[in-house]
């Protein structure tokens, strides 16, 4: 076994864990840019323990890829028991399935900080268009998050109101 995998693999966990609840979200950050300098966590800790960038870096899109599966089973589990607690209907689960995953192909691999404008607005105005569905449905908010996942929330504060989105926007999609 190669000595350098059990560090790289230290070295991601303990990042992941210290960010707590938001560490999905933390990580992705990271992996990016870092306190304006322009070095990614990912290249300071293969600077530090003289490590393969990439190596480091697929340790970090491994554990996102993991924490994602386990979020989606997590939102499928919550939404099913809701239709089975009588708290939503077959139909409300599966539009809020279907819509979250529209947002999550616009997402596709990318992280909170290289997706671009253009992506970023196409999913506000779809979670917006979903939280507008869910208000006149009278379908709680939280059964549209996926729990802490990059920052706990799309676009705002869990039940915001929007204002730009309509209901037949939200159907069409």
């Amino acid at each position: 076994m190669n000595i350098k995998q059990p560090i790289i693999a230290t070295a991601a966990l303990a990042i992941v864990s210290l960010a707590g609840i938001g560490g999905v979200t933390a990580a992705s950050a990271m992996t990016n840019s870092n306190s304006g300098d322009g070095t990614s966590i990912v290249d300071k800790i293969a600077s530090k323990f003289n490590l393969n960038a990439a190596d480091v870096k697929a340790v970090f899109d491994e554990d996102r890829a993991a924490h994602d599966t386990e979020r989606k089973a997590d939102q499928a589990e919550r939404l099913k028991t809701a239709v089975t607690d009588g708290k939503l209907t077959q139909e409300q689960a599966d539009y809020i399935t279907k819509a979250l995953a529209e947002i999550d192909t616009l997402r596709g691999n990318s992280t909170p900080g290289d997706t671009d404008d253009t992506t970023r607005d196409q999913i506000k105005a779809k979670m917006d268009a979903l939280r507008t569905w869910a208000d006149d449905n009278n379908v709680d908010m939280q059964y549209l998050g996926h729990g802490g996942h990059r920052g706990g929330g799309f676009g705002g504060p869990q039940g915001e109101k929007p204002d730009s989105a309509s209901s037949s926007s939200a159907t069409e999609s």
